[in-house]
């Protein structure tokens, strides 16, 4: 070890100064606490935005392929692409339209989503959320699934009937009439978000395009992937064979603007709370002050007996960044350990209706862990430098004259 290092540290841990040591250990606790809050503050934000990716995940098919001009009907055409790609797990057409739910005095404004049944097992796997009745029941006519906050409103569950209102109605001689159906509660479904659980139902394809007046049409394709991060990746697979006039878009497309604007949220609680470091690092200057003041005979004596600018400026600077290694570990261990047990036993409970999750995951990773703990030593290496640089300049004959 460097003689420059153990004279730090015995300055450091010195305990003839009892305010020095006090300083000392508020400086160490500074940064641990600036540095735990740091770190579980981007933990928050990470496993939020992670929690909203599964849930998105869960409810929504990793792409999906438009149409943008004139009826999708030529759809089965496009199928002798998606052999081509081994990402793709599966895929189906569907329909997915708005309309309104009615029964009795109760009317809701819903959002149907028309698939093969059978198919959707291995796509969006409704079936596994299923809380009442029996998915299989889909199959028969005029059955549908409803979300459970559909089902709440409406006041149904499972072998009730309610009615279904199509907004693409036919012209009659009396006017404009909607396209009304009766239908019957297979099942209740609980995706876990209150977005869905609100407004979904779910009907077999066939009747969804003849209810809808569609003749054969679908909205769109949508595709199952192995893995859903790689959904750019096959987007631009996919392009190459998809061209205008259909329109391919993943998952992480139909939610940019969300994600987008829950990392900027991160990079700005990153910034706002790395100021807790940068306050307690301005206890570390103030302690290298006094002890530069304190010491000027020690640096003195070194002087004289050999020891040049650069060897005093080192000294100092390194009692700085024993301040900040040490509280930066303790802090990334505190911080560690709090995102630990609160994400494992799912301590932070959330409102599902306003949050989508009905609690609050917290994720970290080696990036979020190397940035906090480089920021954290960035900052007490700056606020240790001019400390150490004016230690450094103290001229051994004045400081001597009267002694």
């Amino acid at each position: 070890m460097p003689l420059y290092i153990k004279i730090a540290l015995r300055h450091l841990f010195s305990l003839r100064s009892k305010a020095l040591s006090f300083m000392t250990v508020i400086s160490f606790v500074g940064i641990t606490v600036g540095v735990s809050a740091l770190l579980i503050t981007l933990a928050v934000m990470s496993g939020f935005q992670w929690g909203l990716k599964e849930k998105i995940l869960e409810t929504s098919p990793h792409i999906v392929i438009f149409k943008m001009t004139g009826p999708f009907i030529e759809y089965k055409s496009l199928y002798e692409y998606f052999s081509n790609i081994k990402d793709i797990q599966d895929y189906q057409p569907f329909i997915y339209s708005q309309a309104l739910a009615s029964k009795g005095a109760n009317v809701k404004s819903v959002n149907i989503r028309g698939v093969d049944p059978e198919k959707d097992k291995k796509i969006m796997k409704v079936n596994q959320k299923i809380i009442a009745g029996n998915y299989d029941d889909l199959k028969k006519e005029s059955h549908v699934l409803v979300g459970k906050d559909v089902a709440v409103f409406l006041d149904v569950w499972v072998g009730d009937s309610f009615r279904i209102m199509s907004p693409f109605g036919r012209k009659t001689p009396l006017g404009y009439l909607p396209k009304i159906k009766k239908v019957y509660v297979a099942g209740i479904v609980d995706f876990g978000m209150y977005e869905y659980d609100s407004t979904y139902i779910q009907m077999k394809l066939e009747e969804a395009q003849k209810f809808f007046d569609m003749k054969g049409a679908v909205t769109g394709i949508q595709i199952r992937l192995k893995d859903p991060y790689r959904a750019n990746v096959v987007k631009k697979q996919l392009e190459k064979y998809i061209s205008y006039p259909y329109l391919v878009r993943t998952w992480m497309d139909l939610n940019k603007s969300l994600f987008q604007a829950l990392q900027l949220e991160k990079l700005a609680m990153f910034l706002v709370i790395a100021l807790i470091v940068l306050v307690a690092s301005f206890n570390v200057s103030s302690l290298l002050i006094t002890k530069a003041r304190e010491k000027r005979k020690d640096i003195a004596i070194l002087k004289t007996i050999g020891a040049d600018n650069g060897f005093i400026l080192k000294t100092f600077l390194w009692q700085g960044m024993l301040i900040g290694i040490s509280g930066t570990i303790f802090g990334t261990l505190l911080g560690y350990t709090v995102i630990y047990f609160a994400d494992t036993y799912q301590l932070v409970k959330l409102n599902p209706e306003v949050y989508m999750i009905d609690y609050l995951p917290l994720k970290t990773s080696i990036f979020d862990i190397g940035s906090v703990f480089v920021s954290s030593l960035g900052i007490c290496f700056l606020s240790s430098i001019l400390p150490a640089y004016f230690a450094s300049r103290d001229i051994p004959a004045e400081v001597l004259r009267y002694e």
